[in-house]
């Protein structure tokens, strides 16, 4: 709460009942004093009045006879009464016919009564054959202020009774409405200072105050009630983190331990992926020097002559096996290099036609022997073997992606099946691999994923996923669609931006 400096409701409620009754008192006394002074000089203007109208009567005969003795005689009987200050008859002129005591200035005006403060002056004209006569008469009107200062004596003596017993009302009156607010006020305080919301004010009433410290109550019930609450779920939140904190230390603790296990793994994974690396390189280079043999007598031979067509045919097929086993060793690390992103791929006008026609004769023994035949076409006409079909890319990995895909029609396809092989650059350069089997549905949606196999003893399920990545480096797209009445296709599309790559001129057919 504030710290200035309060003035109790209470006091104030005192002071504001003892003002009101001053200020009544006040008015009281003005109130009824003046009706008391007014009717004092009324009564003292009828009788002096009614004191001239005699005094004048008498002196009617001593105004006709000029006998000022008798006028002065008739003036001091007004010795009698005391309040008279004096008196004079005047005849003709200003100068006094008689006079006693004070003598009071001539008023013309007959008939006329000056009224003072403290005094009371009558003109009465005096009825004798002389014209003119008047008598006047000065009374003094200091009784009233005797009888003022009694009435205010009694007053002064009375006031402090009244406000006495006006004080004991007030009283009464502060604790019966100042207490309450007092009560309010300190528990006000008390709960601002120590925030106990349980302190109450002990007041009932059917007044407004009553109804306001009810309310007051109430409010204090509630707020009580609303801060047992949030006390409560303070208590339960401050556990809660408590209890949080720890899993998060724990996690920390069990991170820190899985990220020590991750850091050994994937040391040993380097370290098996560097082993394996020096392994492979050393397996192809075993393997290209064993190779140099079975492509080396073939050539040796060939260029020897002497032999009839059959073995020439024989000879050279396993010329063209020594060196698609050579592109498979060299292919190897190519693969792993797409896989990685890091592959340049080295661009050259590539003859598929040529190609084709090469794996046609590499697929010639598992051809005849399963019963199954390759149709080439190139835009709707049959290929003889001189067309040309050029595309922008690596011969050996171009040539490795259409084995892949055409020995899978073939091992895909059944006893007099035939397995098509459709070229057209009507619509861009495409190739459309299709045979009469349709794609089990667990594979459809995977086809081209990494080890993705159904139905093959010895599938590997990297036949398709490796032709999908070498069109992806090439920047063709590859698709699959396999349909009950239609079998199964496979198109290449070669992108146009890519394929402005001139064909030599000694490009062979």
């Amino acid at each position: 709460m504030s710290s200035k400096q309060l003035t109790p409701l209470g006091r104030k409620i005192v002071a504001a009942i003892l003002g009101t009754t001053c200020i009544a008192l006040v008015l009281a006394f003005v109130l009824n004093l003046m009706p008391i002074v007014l009717q004092f000089r009324q009564a003292a203007v009828s009788r002096t009045l009614a004191q001239a109208e005699l005094m004048a009567a008498s002196l009617v005969a001593a105004v006709d006879f000029d006998d000022a003795a008798a006028a002065q005689e008739s003036l001091e009987t007004l010795t009698l009464i005391p309040d008279v200050m004096g008196a004079a008859v005047y005849v003709t002129s200003d100068i006094p016919f008689a006079c006693y005591g004070q003598t009071p200035q001539r008023i013309e005006t007959v008939k006329k009564v000056e009224l003072g403060l403290s005094s009371l002056t009558v003109a009465m004209p005096i009825s004798s054959d002389m014209s003119g006569g008047v008598l006047l008469i000065s009374l003094s009107l200091e009784e009233q202020w005797s009888m003022m200062r009694g009435y205010l004596l009694v007053a002064i003596f009375s006031c402090p009774v009244i406000l006495f017993c006006c004080y004991r009302v007030a009283i009464l009156f502060r604790r019966r409405l100042g207490d309450p607010l007092e009560q309010m006020t300190d528990a006000v305080r008390e709960i601002s200072l120590n925030k106990d919301y349980s302190r109450r004010v002990d007041y009932d009433s059917d007044d407004e105050i009553g109804v306001l410290v009810a309310e007051f109550n109430s409010m204090l019930s509630k707020i009580q009630s609303r801060d047992q609450q949030l006390s409560h779920h303070q208590e339960v939140l401050e556990e809660t983190v408590e209890e949080r904190t720890m899993q998060l230390k724990r996690n920390e603790l069990e991170l820190l331990q899985n990220n020590r296990l991750l850091l050994s793994e994937i040391k040993k994974r380097a370290q098996a992926e560097m082993i394996r690396e020096e392994v492979e390189r050393i397996n192809r280079h075993d393997l290209k020097s064993g190779l140099s043999l079975v492509i080396g007598y073939p050539e040796l031979l060939l260029s020897e002559g002497e032999l009839n067509s059959r073995q020439e045919k024989h000879i050279k097929r396993v010329r063209a096996a020594g060196y698609r086993m050579l592109d498979m060793i060299r292919n190897q690390l190519n693969i792993f290099k797409m896989e990685k992103g890091i592959y340049s791929l080295s661009r050259r006008s590539v003859d598929l036609v040529e190609i084709m026609c090469g794996l046609e004769e590499e697929f010639r023994p598992m051809l005849e022997s399963m019963g199954i035949a390759i149709e080439m076409q190139l835009n709707g006409q049959d290929v003889e073997g001189r067309e040309v079909f050029v595309v922008p890319g690596e011969g050996p990995l171009l040539r490795a992606m259409f084995r892949n895909l055409i020995q899978n029609g073939i091992e895909a396809s059944r006893r007099g099946d035939h397995v098509s092989v459709d070229l057209s650059d009507s619509e861009g350069k495409s190739v459309v691999i299709a045979n009469s089997q349709t794609v089990h549905e667990d594979v459809r949606r995977r086809f081209f994923d990494k080890y993705v196999t159904h139905g093959k003893e010895n599938g590997t399920g990297l036949g398709t996923y490796f032709a999908a990545l070498i069109a992806r480096t090439h920047g063709a797209d590859i698709s699959m669609k396999t349909q009950p009445d239609r079998g199964t296709q496979i198109t290449i599309l070669f992108r146009s931006h890519l394929q402005n790559v001139e064909t030599p001129q000694n490009l062979p057919v």
